[in-house]
């Protein structure tokens, strides 16, 4: 792995404790809800099932799983999946929900069996992988026909430009622009359904024909 990868990882494994704390937290309500009702509108691009198999791709300290396990009956299953040991760590101590289930893996080297997954979803995280076409490749194949892939931000691509301005090893890291993550998405086999770039919002939604 180049230097970068590593100074990358290195970040979010040293973010991982407080990251909830950092980004989410709600001073009126002292608990991880601060964006509930856009996270919310964003999961629900999914169409989850009581009996979804559904991968949270680049989970973090797991902001998602509340939101995602709402929608799951017992027969259902979550994957929460990151490349940072520390953030999983941290999702692990704070999520014990027996439907979860765990995975350290960089995304371009994930291994799930063709067509297992009725949903994967990638919050704030797609501009962090270093191969994010492989990445979809592989998003692709594991999902069923009629399964659906979400990458979303609470915030517009430029603004996440922004965002990351900064000296840190995440300060390049950038969302493709609109053309070539279309072209991305096609190639692979999916169907674009949605696709928003708006102050507040970053949402594409494609489905697997």
């Amino acid at each position: 792995m180049n230097s970068l990868y590593e100074q990358r990882k290195e970040f979010f494994n040293h973010q991982a404790a407080g990251w909830l704390d950092n980004h989410y937290k709600n001073p009126d309500t002292n608990r991880h809800d601060l964006y509930a009702d856009r996270i919310r509108s964003i999961v629900s691009s999914l169409a989850l099932g009581p009996d979804s198999r559904v991968l949270d791709t680049g989970c973090g300290s797991g902001v998602l799983v509340p939101y995602l396990l709402g929608h799951l009956s017992s027969a259902g299953r979550l994957i929460e999946m990151d490349f940072s040991d520390q953030m999983i760590k941290t999702n692990q101590k704070r999520h014990t929900d027996q439907r979860i289930s765990f995975i350290c893996c960089d995304a371009a080297q994930m291994e799930f069996e063709a067509q297992s997954l009725d949903a994967v979803i990638c919050f704030a995280a797609f501009p962090h992988f270093t191969d994010p076409e492989q990445v979809l490749k592989r998003m692709s194949k594991s999902l069923k026909p009629k399964g659906r892939l979400v990458i979303a931000h609470l915030m517009s691509s430029s603004q996440l430009a922004e965002h990351h301005h900064s000296h840190t090893p995440v300060s390049r890291d950038r969302l493709p622009e609109k053309e070539t993550m279309f072209q991305w998405i096609t190639g692979c086999g999916l169907d674009i359904e949605t696709f928003k770039d708006e102050p507040g919002l970053y949402l594409l939604a494609a489905v697997k024909p």
